[in-house]
């Protein structure tokens, strides 16, 4: 199969291979991550039951905006899933979202006509949190020294912050996501685990700006998320759960009704991924297409020899036109981000975290995620996916 196969053993179901922090095979040669499917299909069913579910959940909605302008908030990017979620609620589920995007400078322009015309066809309010573009650059100019292997960290940061503040302000108690087990997979823990102490800790060690003097990034503190979640009564529900977005009838149907465009995948609407991935292949030899790719040969979208194909080429994003467009907004000379490359790789087990802490009260994660308090998978994510 060529060089990304070699010296790889790999599950017998899906893609996933043992060289990926957290994957481990039972006795049949299956890996962990697949069975972590198989007990979210159980829990989440889609078709008429899953139905069901929505139309409960969004009667419950309904009564907690009753009175208010919205009645939810819905984080969006101008990609496939969450431009399909946001049909979802407005038309399907018949709630009054607003809609809230966290732009940190690296929107593609594609993503921003797909949002403005969803928006207007739907007649759903846009409200985008705009960062200040010396601060984002810094921000992820710090994750890259960090030489952790997610370096968008600080921007998952900034997208939390913007839909709770946000719910806060318009007194809704809703925020619904949008990701996708069965069309996008779980993230091993290791690739991309963030909280706000592991922020704080990077953003003093490594940025330039210091972290009193950002006026306009606001770290999410685990106080932060009490007071969201348990004071404040603020739910997060992941409503993709309950339907079936695999395949490509999801892009037909936002093409055919709202004029949407393909941004490319693999979460290029936002143009930084461009360098995310090609930073995280070269450092650390993770490829984030295995993941998304072992999640569609599981649901049957595609087939295991696809995938293992599709993975022998380089990612269509990675030119070298793209990655050099990335640095030279981000302000980094090609000599000073191969240092970084060559550098130890670090992972969040390096710095201060409050992973330590959620290990211990793991019992209660479990709870409100069984309660819609917290996203769905969080359990699966920070207790098996590592």
């Amino acid at each position: 199969m060529g060089n990304y196969s070699e010296g790889k053993v790999f599950c017998k179901r899906c893609v996933m291979d043992t060289s990926i922090p957290g994957v481990r095979l039972d006795e049949n040669g299956i890996c962990n991550f697949c069975h972590m499917h198989d007990q979210l299909e159980k829990r989440f069913p889609i078709g008429e039951e899953g139905e069901k579910i929505l139309k409960r959940l969004a009667e419950k909605i309904r009564k907690s905006g009753k009175g208010k302008k919205y009645d939810c908030v819905v984080g969006v990017s101008g990609g496939r899933d969450t431009s399909y979620c946001l049909y979802y609620v407005k038309e399907k589920l018949n709630l009054r979202p607003l809609a809230v995007h966290f732009d940190n400078g690296w929107d593609s322009e594609t993503a921003k006509t797909n949002l403005a015309r969803l928006c207007e066809k739907l007649e759903v309010d846009l409200h985008t949190v705009i960062m200040d573009w010396p601060e984002s650059r810094e921000l992820t100019n710090a994750n890259i020294r960090a030489c952790i292997p997610y370096i968008d960290l600080t921007d998952d940061i900034g997208i939390a912050s913007s839909l709770f503040t946000t719910a806060e302000k318009e007194g809704v108690k809703y925020i619904i996501l949008s990701h996708s087990f069965r069309e996008e997979g779980i993230t091993p823990l290791k690739w991309n685990y963030i909280d706000g102490k592991l922020t704080k800790a990077i953003i003093n060690q490594f940025c330039r700006i210091p972290l009193k003097e950002l006026k306009h990034f606001r770290n999410v503190e685990l106080h932060d998320l009490i007071y969201w979640v348990l004071w404040k009564g603020i739910r997060i529900v992941n409503i993709t759960n309950y339907y079936d977005d695999t395949g490509e009838k999801v892009e037909k149907f936002l093409k055919e009704n709202f004029g949407w465009e393909d941004t490319g995948q693999h979460h290029m609407d936002n143009e930084l991924f461009a360098l995310v991935y090609y930073y995280s292949r070269k450092k650390f030899g993770f490829d984030w297409r295995v993941v998304e790719l072992s999640a569609k040969v599981r649901t049957g979208v595609i087939s295991r020899e696809e995938a293992l194909k599709a993975l022998e080429q380089p990612p269509f994003f990675e030119t070298k036109e793209n990655v050099e467009y990335c640095l030279r907004k981000q302000g980094l000379t090609w000599e000073e981000f191969e240092e970084i490359i060559k550098s130890p790789n670090k992972y969040f087990t390096d710095y201060p975290s409050y992973y330590p802490l959620l290990r211990k009260i793991r019992w209660i994660i479990w709870l409100l995620c069984r309660l819609h308090f917290i996203p769905e998978h969080t359990y699966e994510k920070f207790f098996l996916a590592i």
